[in-house]
């Protein structure tokens, strides 16, 4: 018995003796070829022998039209699938001119008689047989499919046409296709150059000042930073970053691992650049799930889907004249990409359900505690759009390179954790400094600020010793030991044991989207 997929294929490839098997037969075949070819003049060569031997032309040509109007022969080739020279010369300027004009095929049985007999190029040529078809995608036309036959008359028929013109849509499809990927490579180069530039004017600037500076001193900074704490050189030459960044208005990347401060950092860059008036608009992408997102940061008037019971303005809209700070874009599903992107070269928002848009005039600020370029690599983040977002890439250092800092930042987290409770702020001890420093602190600043806070809830006096924190280690060897990776392991290993493996429940218990669960999973 042939199995489903056989018995359709058969009702595919249709009655081997019906007229019209061996074209349909050999358009199947084209689509493959066209599919396997590796570049723009092999697609159409292909396309233009295909249509030369399919319809008994005795030659064939690919015209295209240029952006100032004018129109020229791109491929021109003969039956015996070789090149013809001098192509301009030999086709009838008269038949391509009213092609194009028209956007209509033009089909001659005999080209000496009637009206076309009198154009010059039409006697020249001696032309009989002639079928001239636009290529046309959407509302542009790319030019057209010229065959003819110079001996023979009648050779097209009218049975012909809607073969030739399938053949046409194909070679349409090709020419937009191509003109695409061209214009998105000019984005890309353009992009890369003016990201090259500015690198090199930053970094042409940070010698400058390093050698104008003599040495890392936070007192010399244009800006005083107070919500980052710390004095440390890995410190200094990160605010240093910020302070040249802050006062341009162009995109900025964040990179650093979680938990050292990158939403500080965006603050800063709103708090001292020209936008310091408008809003600071934080939206944690991993966060909202992706179903979601799309309303979230363009907004969707009433009744765009179940539940928009009004309109709502959407966070990019939101932040106009201020500063739009996406954490963790790197989770962003690709179709949201596409629409981001959109919006980062038009700056203008439709919300969902919404045939209007509306101009936006913000900053964005970007944050990651990925690589981006494995994630352009891995496929999870665009190339174009990683280009527009790292204008200037900023690298917030981890806590383990400035340690020299963590005295001062233990004395910030107590006085904070003092104003929570309520009542003085404790002091840590020499020997609880030094515990301390001996940690990895893979969780950063956040997991400092924890575990200080916790000290401070559990101290007994006004001194904090490191017998405290050694008497809390060996009450919980388990999870001192345990690194953020294997923690975040864990908690997705037991969200999935109690959702019997659905992944959707899963990241909904973890706080997570979906899409940041499948990254993590990919991960491990």
């Amino acid at each position: 018995m042939p199995s489903r997929f056989q018995e359709f294929l058969s009702r595919l490839r249709g009655d081997a003796a019906a007229p019209d098997h061996p074209r349909f037969a050999a358009v199947l075949g084209l689509n493959r070829s066209l599919a396997a070819a590796k570049d723009r003049r092999t697609v159409l060569q292909l396309l233009l022998d295909e249509a030369v031997e399919l319809f008994r032309a005795e030659r064939g040509f690919l015209v295209e039209v240029g952006e100032d109007g004018a129109f020229s022969v791109s491929i021109a080739r003969n039956l015996d699938r070789e090149p013809i020279k001098s192509a301009a010369k030999k086709i009838s300027s008269t038949i391509v001119k009213q092609c194009l004009e028209t956007r209509e095929g033009v089909f001659v049985e005999d080209a000496q008689e009637g009206e076309l007999g009198a154009a010059q190029s039409v006697a020249d040529m001696q032309l009989r047989s002639v079928l001239c078809i636009p290529l046309l995608a959407g509302d542009r036309c790319y030019g057209c499919l010229y065959l003819d036959h110079r001996f023979h008359s009648s050779v097209f028929r009218a049975e012909d046409l809607p073969w030739v013109q399938a053949l046409a849509d194909q070679g349409a499809i090709a020419l937009r296709m191509y003109e695409l990927l061209a214009i998105e490579e000019r984005s890309k180069q353009a992009a890369i150059r003016e990201s090259e530039e500015l690198a090199a004017k930053l970094a042409a600037r940070e010698t400058e000042i390093e050698q104008l500076a003599g040495e890392l001193d936070r007192d010399k900074l244009d800006h005083p930073y107070p919500a980052i704490v710390g004095r440390s050189p890995a410190l200094v030459r990160f605010l240093r970053m910020l302070d040249r960044v802050a006062t341009v208005d162009f995109a900025v990347m964040l990179v650093g691992e979680s938990g050292c401060g990158k939403e500080l950092a965006a603050r800063a860059i709103h708090e001292y650049g020209r936008r310091s008036d408008g809003r600071f608009v934080p939206v944690n992408v991993a966060a909202i799930s992706p179903s979601i997102l799309e309303s979230e940061l363009f907004g969707h008037v009433q009744g765009a889907f179940t539940g928009a019971d009004g309109d709502r303005e959407g966070l990019i809209r939101h932040a106009a004249g201020g500063v739009l700070f996406l954490d963790e874009f790197t989770e962003m599903p690709l179709e949201m990409q596409v629409k981001l992107l959109r919006f980062l070269e038009d700056h203008r928002v439709r919300p969902v359900g919404s045939d209007q848009t509306h101009e936006v005039d913000l900053r964005i600020v970007t944050a990651t505690n990925r690589d981006p370029q494995q994630a352009v690599a891995d496929g999870v983040l665009r190339e174009d759009l990683y280009y527009r977002l790292s204008a200037v890439t900023v690298t917030v250092p981890p806590l383990r390179e400035r340690l020299q800092d963590l005295p001062t930042l233990v004395d910030s987290f107590l006085a904070a954790a003092a104003a929570e409770r309520g009542g003085e702020p404790r002091r840590a001890s020499g020997e609880l400094i030094d515990a301390l420093r001996r940690r990895s602190w893979p969780g950063n600043l956040r997991q400092l600020r924890n575990e200080v806070f916790r000290l401070d809830a559990l101290a007994p006096g006004d001194v904090i010793d490191a017998s405290l924190a050694a008497e809390l280690a060996s009450s919980q060897p388990a999870r001192q030991s345990l690194q953020l990776r294997e923690l975040e392991q864990w908690a997705i290993a037991e969200a999935l044991k109690s959702t019997n493996g659905n992944k959707a429940e899963a990241a909904r218990l973890l706080g997570i989207s979906r899409r940041a669960l499948y990254n993590k999973l990919d991960r491990q």
